[in-house]
């Protein structure tokens, strides 16, 4: 529940404690968008008490770290936790601190008086109406912001904000905590509960988030702190999975598992915060038509009323409107992570597939089906795969060649291809080769594989893409059906989309996919052997093959879609897909057009992509970071309307050969 106003009054035992008010002390005057979090650590009693007739509960509070400290060091530090933390306000500056005397301190260590010095200070300029300070042992707790209760718990503070966006399937914080030495563990392990509060306003879910300044990064935590959604497929224990469907929401209790890449974040040290909306069942429905269950999240870039495309749709809205978020977990089967970082100008990662074990995980088509990230700044996107996902390795041989597939560009918007094609002169001058223009599918008939038999690219995959990921995704949602119909007596009802897409899988049969699976991976085997390599060291790609991703046109929410289709297997879409390679999305410019939303010209993200042998996750980054850095574009982007902190048209940049 939100904190709102709250009297203190003191029994004092000790010396410990500082001059005494003769009333009741009021001590927050205004609501504060924050909510108690794990109880971490009880107080001795002794050190102080809470009177019994307390009003809301809890009290804010900060602790401060105290060894042979002055005064005025303490005072500083209080300060900058209000600069340096979101969650951590002047709401906090009540009249009660804590001081934490260190491990290392004497027994007979000094007394500093910090309420006598903050009544000395500037009240117009800080305002800390300081009355006690509580001073106790060490108990190796972080400092920051407290919420001290009547039964003598210290507990975390969590910011509660509001999710204007409508990004997120549910949110959740911790149920307990046990008192650590390390402040890093702290929420970072514990279970979970359902959030089930609004904001003041009574519209907006509330998603709440930690103090920073509780966590310091580590080699054992080199991840602590880091706020982290993930998508609604993932497993979470204690919370259940909605799959973007009532009736999965209806049918299933929470679930009682944690995938184990979300473990291994946490292990790490991230904090998971809540799960985002998604297509159902990870599909391709687009906004807003085709979400029938479930509002469809909302695009914060441009007019707002753009695409947010899918299906880790919750993921990007969610990072590209709060910069209180830091990373988003996903999916990508077809396109998953990839064109909603298009839509929402995010750094994605389609990662190698099998990075990492899907356990946990509600599959789509487990033959390309693999984990995605979402990330508003390239660093802490390599970070985070370099730290978590141990089997992807560094190399630093550059490929030789740059592959420009002419099947697939240019792009309709010639300003869009402008930019791409800046982006590859950069990469050029990086690498030392010069891009080579070709069609796969003429590479195809110049070396076709034996098993062709004369077919061309196109007949060859024709139903390669097409049968396995028609047919799981009708088939891996089997039992569901099977369990809904059985315990309400009807059957499942799913959006336009989703119905379309199993009465499609419900026509191929497992022999016709397996025969298909059989053609993928001969395709596969062909395209190894004659365009992309991991022949040399682990970690490495013989050549970057530069893909087209996201649109140079607005494609506005409430533009009616029309009806779904059948995907063709030769499209950039499934390059990636059914190839299993990494592909990351890269925004390098905004494009200007007139909104018919705003009645103004508004800025659409633009994106380049470039994908590698499977493996070659972090070559991928390394590189495009080094051509966003050789071409003076920013590697972060902001929250909002704009991905660059200037709404600016794209201007031409080249750089000579590196």
């Amino acid at each position: 529940m939100g904190i709102r106003s709250f009297l203190l009054s003191w029994s004092p035992s000790s010396r410990t404690q500082s001059k005494k008010p003769e009333a009741p002390t009021p001590l927050i005057s205004a609501p504060v968008p924050q909510v108690a979090g794990p109880q971490i650590h009880t107080l001795q009693h002794g050190s102080y008490h809470l009177g019994t007739k307390t009003k809301g509960g809890v009290i804010p509070t900060i602790l401060l770290d105290y060894h042979e400290t002055k005064a005025e060091d303490l005072y500083k530090t209080a300060n900058s936790f209000l600069s340096n933390d979101d969650v951590c306000t002047k709401d906090f500056l009540t009249g009660v601190v804590i001081l934490q005397r260190r491990k290392s301190a004497s027994p007979n260590w000094p007394h500093v008086d910090l309420v006598e010095y903050v009544s000395r200070q500037d009240k117009e300029r800080f305002n800390w109406p300081l009355a006690y300070q509580i001073e106790i042992e060490a108990y190796g707790l972080p400092q920051g912001p407290y919420f001290l209760t009547p039964d003598n718990f210290l507990a975390e503070a969590w910011r509660l904000y509001p999710d204007t966006q409508d990004a997120f399937a549910t949110t959740f914080a911790p149920t307990s905590a046990t008192s650590r030495d390390k402040a890093n563990e702290m929420s970072s392990l514990s279970s979970v509960r359902p959030l089930a509060t609004i904001d003041d306003g009574g519209i907006w879910r509330s998603v709440a988030v930690p103090s920073r300044l509780y966590y310091t990064a580590n080699s054992d935590k080199p991840l602590a702190g880091l706020r982290v959604t993930v998508k609604d497929n993932f497993k979470v224990a204690g919370v259940k999975t909605t799959q973007n469907n009532r009736a999965f929401v209806e049918l299933y209790p929470p679930d009682q598992e944690t995938a184990p890449y979300i473990e291994e974040l946490r292990r790490l040290g991230a904090v998971v915060v809540g799960k985002t909306k998604m297509c159902a069942f990870a599909s391709s429905e687009e906004a807003t038509d085709q979400w029938i269950d479930f509002h469809a999240p909302f695009n914060p870039r441009a007019d707002g009323y753009q695409s947010p495309s899918g299906s880790t749709t919750g993921g990007a809205v969610s990072l590209a409107a709060y910069d209180w978020l830091d990373l988003s977990v996903g999916t990508d089967t077809t396109g998953s992570i990839r064109w909603p970082a298009a839509w929402n100008g995010l750094y994605g990662m389609r990662l190698s597939w099998g990075a990492e074990s899907l356990k946990g995980v509600f599959p789509s088509c487990r033959e390309m089906d693999t984990l995605g990230l979402l990330c508003r700044d390239i660093d802490l996107l390599r970070k985070v795969i370099s730290d978590s996902l141990p089997s992807r390795k560094e190399c630093s041989v550059k490929p030789t060649r740059i592959w420009y597939p002419m099947d697939f560009f240019p792009h309709s918007n010639p300003r869009q291809q402008a930019m791409v094609d800046d982006f590859v002169e950069t990469l050029e001058g990086i690498l030392g080769v010069k891009r080579t223009l070709f069609s796969i599918a003429d590479k195809w008939d110049q070396c076709p594989p034996e098993k062709a038999q004369g077919k061309s690219l196109r007949e060859f995959i024709d139903k390669t893409a097409e049968y396995p990921f028609y047919y799981d995704g009708y088939n891996e949602f089997a039992q569901f059906r099977e369990d809904y119909e059985k315990k309400f007596r009807k059957p499942v009802y799913v959006g336009p989309y989703m119905r379309w897409k199993w009465d499609h899988g419900a026509t191929i049969t497992e022999s016709q996919r397996d025969d298909e699976r059989n053609n993928l991976e001969d395709y596969r085997r062909w395209f190894e052997d004659t365009i992309l390599s991991s022949g040399g060291p682990e970690g490495s790609s013989n050549a970057i093959l530069i893909l087209p991703c996201g649109s140079g046109e607005p494609k506005y929410r409430d533009t009616p879609n029309g009806p779904p289709g059948v995907v063709p297997a030769y499209s950039p879409n499934y390059i990636a897909s059914m190839l299993r390679l990494p592909q990351i999305v890269i925004p390098i410019g905004q494009d200007p057009f007139h909104s018919r939303i705003t009645q103004t010209t508004e800025q659409l993200p633009i994106v380049a992509s470039i994908a590698g042998a499977r493996g070659s996750d972090l070559l991928l980054i390394d590189l495009a970071r080094a051509v966003l850095k050789h071409s003076g574009k920013p590697t972060k982007v902001e929250t909002g309307r704009y991905i660059f902190c200037q709404a600016s048209s794209y201007r031409p940049t080249s750089i000579s050969q590196v």
